[in-house]
């Protein structure tokens, strides 16, 4: 007997094992134990299977009432997070709780002086006058 690795193979198998049983029922008479307890491990493993599926079924609606939810949370985290900032002023240190950054005045930069131009090369002759013409 083949080692089954498969759920789809290992109940064909089970399955067609079953059925030459019962077509040589007169013969198996004696192994009827062994066929009625692999019938209730098919039926187990059946079972099983489709439990196991509908938990899959099922973290996959728990998953997608999660997405939602969090879409919900964050939307009403923002509206919260504006009402804080309505009540409280834009300018209220308090904010930062809301993990909402106050508006602050910026401190005035002053320009940097220009830098002074560089010398002219040494080495260099000077260029001629230009005439107009």
């Amino acid at each position: 007997m083949p080692n089954k690795t498969s759920y789809a193979d290992l109940v064909r198998e089970l399955e067609r094992l079953l059925q030459a049983f019962n077509d040589n029922q007169g013969v198996m008479a004696p192994a009827t134990p062994q066929r009625n307890t692999l019938e209730i491990a098919l039926n187990d493993l059946k079972d099983m299977k489709s439990r196991q599926d509908s938990f899959a079924a099922q973290r996959q609606e728990a998953t997608q009432q999660v997405e939602a939810l969090m879409l919900r949370a964050r939307e009403e985290a923002r509206r919260l997070r504006g009402m804080a900032k309505g009540l409280l002023g834009t300018k209220n240190e308090r904010l930062v709780q809301f993990q909402v950054a106050p508006i602050r005045s910026r401190p005035r930069l002053k320009p940097d002086p220009l830098p002074p131009p560089p010398p002219p090369p040494e080495n260099v002759a000077p260029a001629p006058p230009q005439t107009e013409m």
